[in-house]
């Protein structure tokens, strides 16, 4: 009897147990369905949000993701800075010309989320802007990438029957240095909230809707940033390291490429250099960075005083993404016009 003296006790401690596991799941399922049926209404009578209409970098070329071919998509930007047509070609490039019929005298431009035109329509980035203004044939190569990947896309330009022998490397000061000769093979993985972040703007409207709400309600927006759910454009700026082994390394990788062609590195100034505690440090960086270039022979354009000429250089990037706005890509293009004149 020492076992079941009190046998009413455990059936109550278990049936209280499986009350408790039934209103768990009951939560839980009821959770499931009010998010389904949000995620449902919002692609019903708010087709905009829905992700399957949004552009993503996801065709494989080696270690690069390029555009999938024949894509036609948009670019949009929850806080209402963009919302853009993308169209992709036979090639992978965001570009109207077919880069296999390149042939010397054209030019090729090849750069990051910069120069491939983040949140402006395909006319308005610089290398659009360029092809107007010189009259010769520009093609653009671009992807989200580095130093590294510039080899790489021209590479890939040359295998696919590219003879053009003009090259403008735009290399973006925010993120492009590196110490390119002891670099490790793999990169860090992202964190599980970036990754869960990702996976939710790439397959859930509601999601994209509840967001775009909060970036466009002030309080809302002021309550997301106090709580750290949100990093306010100016404060989420990629530092450079005050390292000359660093400027060294991506100066000897760019001289790599550009003694292959007729080359012009434009330097993309990093937004570091106007705001946030580190400007000093910037104005060092950029200033050896420039100058090993043309220690090397290497042609620069540096477009630093040319945004800085009228004293405002962030009026050229959209408000809340760090990219230049079409105000930013119609300089950059005449400044290179004129220097590939000279």
């Amino acid at each position: 009897m020492s076992v079941q003296t009190s046998p009413q006790m455990p059936r109550s401690e278990t049936r209280s147990k499986g009350r408790g596991a039934r209103v768990v799941l009951l939560l839980a399922a009821a959770m499931v369905v009010g998010l389904g049926l949000c995620e449902g209404l919002t692609r019903l009578f708010l087709p905009a949000f829905d992700p399957s209409g949004r552009f993503e970098f996801d065709y494989p070329v080696g270690s690069l993701m390029l555009g999938r071919p024949g894509t036609v998509a948009r670019q949009a930007k929850n806080t209402g800075d963009y919302d853009v047509p993308v169209r992709i070609n036979m090639h992978g490039l965001r570009d109207d010309n077919d880069v296999s019929t390149a042939t010397p005298g054209e030019v090729l431009v090849v750069g990051d989320s910069f120069t491939w035109g983040w949140g402006v329509a395909a006319r308005d980035r610089f290398s659009d802007r360029l092809q107007i203004l010189t009259g010769r044939r520009t093609f653009n190569l671009s992807t989200p990438t580095d130093i590294e990947g510039y080899a790489e896309l021209l590479a890939y330009a040359r295998s696919r029957g590219a003879r053009a022998d003009r090259v403008v490397i735009a290399v973006c000061m925010e993120n492009d240095l590196h110490g390119y000769a002891a670099r490790p093979d793999g990169e860090a993985s992202p964190s599980n909230t970036v990754a869960i972040r990702h996976w939710l703007s790439t397959h859930s409207a509601f999601y994209l809707f509840a967001l775009t709400v909060v970036h466009q309600t002030p309080w809302l927006r002021a309550l997301a940033v106090e709580t750290g759910l949100i990093t306010p454009n100016l404060e989420g700026i990629s530092g450079n390291e005050d390292d000359p082994r660093i400027v060294e390394a991506s100066a000897d990788r760019l001289l790599e490429i550009a003694r292959r062609y007729r080359a012009l590195v434009v330097l993309i100034p990093s937004r570091a250099l106007w705001v946030g505690p580190s400007r000093a440090v910037e104005d060092r960086v950029h200033r050896a960075f420039a100058a090993a270039l043309r220690q090397r022979g290497i042609d620069v354009l540096d477009l630093r005083p040319v945004l800085e000429a009228k004293g405002t250089p962030l009026a050229y990037h959209f408000a809340n993404d760090g990219h230049w706005n079409p105000a930013g890509h119609a300089l950059a293009a005449e400044a290179i016009s004129q220097h590939l004149a000279r």
